[in-house]
């Protein structure tokens, strides 16, 4: 099945438009931090930097990033924390996701309309557990194995909503002033903890989480609404902008069916001056190889190319201009004189003629 240009055009335009989706942008940073983009090229997690889909945030033992997710969530990335965002969408549609890859260190996140209005989009994931929401404030830690923080693993901690802890062994739900708990080992089944481990402590940006999970639920309703008026409004460009495209691509397809009309036109015509020259140089050569016997107006005489005028061998005068024919001695004259003959008029037969003057 042929697909319309018209298609191609609008998803040409479509991958244009395209690039890493913004996931979100540095609101606070300190100490050392940075960015990596997925072909790995770093650059200073600076305060108003943009974080994209793909990018991976590193810091180290003095650093610390606080993210304003373009969903409206919060995330601050603790120190000594590889963190990257796998995969992030927030058009305030159903298809809106968030997928946050921690691979060491923690972080506190607040969800956004994302974690209200699709909270299966919306996971963190560690070595060892994969985390879901459902309305949280929440915070995720992986430990590595020698640590001297505590066990090797992942611990979940959870200050307003419910996380689901998840392994192929099964599931936790954690709540309100609740940790939980996978061990590194592959087959550890995700437990509650009898208390909240002490590293769970504030971080400099955590005045920031101060009632921000009430502040979040107040504005989400309207910048999501915003934000699908402004998808909207950008679909609706881009397809104006492929009909633009697709028309002056059809304009050009006009254009360039007329120019080889032309340009054949051109080479028939061509051909038929050619065909002609050739037919008048054909002609030349026969007239060039051709003997003429042919009499000159007004001229009794036979004209033969390269001879002068007198009497060939049989005394045929071939000098004569105006006489009345040839004339053979001893022969009697034509009746009635040679019309203009010499100086003679009409009649008057015998030799000579007559002798008018």
């Amino acid at each position: 099945m042929k697909i319309p240009v018209f298609l191609w055009l609008l998803a040409a335009s479509f991958a244009a438009w395209a690039e890493p989706n913004v996931a979100g942008r540095i609101e606070a940073s300190d100490g050392d931090a940075r960015i990596y983009d997925a072909a790995k090229a770093m650059r200073p997690a600076a305060v108003g930097e943009l974080v994209r889909e793909g990018d991976s945030v590193v810091t180290g033992a003095d650093g610390e990033v606080h993210l304003a997710m373009e969903d409206e969530g919060q995330i601050a990335i603790r120190p000594n924390t590889r963190m990257r965002i796998a995969k992030y969408r927030a058009e305030g549609g159903s298809g809106d996701s968030s997928v946050i890859a921690l691979v060491q260190g923690a972080l506190r996140s607040v969800t956004g309309w994302i974690g209200k209005y699709n909270p299966k989009g919306y996971t963190v994931r560690t070595p060892t557990a994969t985390i879901g929401v459902r309305g949280t404030d929440h915070e995720t830690r992986v430990i590595p194995e020698g640590s001297s923080e505590g066990e090797a693993g992942t611990y979940d901690k959870v200050n307003q909503g419910a996380t689901v802890l998840s392994t192929a062994q099964g599931r936790t739900e954690i709540r309100p002033n609740q940790a939980g708990f996978v061990a590194l080992s592959g087959k550890a089944r995700p437990r509650v903890l009898a208390a909240v481990p002490t590293f769970f402590a504030p971080a400099r940006f955590d005045r920031r989480f101060e009632n921000l999970h009430e502040r979040v639920r107040e504005r989400l309703d309207v910048r999501r609404n915003e934000r699908i008026e402004s998808f909207k409004e950008r679909r609706r460009q881009l397809g104006e902008r492929a009909a633009q495209q697709h028309g002056e691509r059809l304009r050009a397809q006009e254009a360039n069916r007329a120019g080889p009309r032309e340009q054949w036109q051109e080479r028939q015509r061509e051909r038929r001056e050619k065909r002609e020259a050739g037919r008048l140089d054909n002609l030349r050569g026969e007239s060039g190889g051709r003997r003429f016997d042919e009499r000159s107006p007004g001229d009794g005489r036979r004209f033969e190319p390269g001879k002068r005028g007198g009497a060939d061998e049989r005394g045929v005068l071939r000098d004569g201009g105006g006489r009345g024919g040839e004339h053979r001695p001893g022969a009697a004259a034509p009746g009635g004189g040679g019309a203009g003959g010499g100086g003679g008029g009409g009649g008057g037969g015998g030799p000579g003629g007559g002798r008018g003057r």
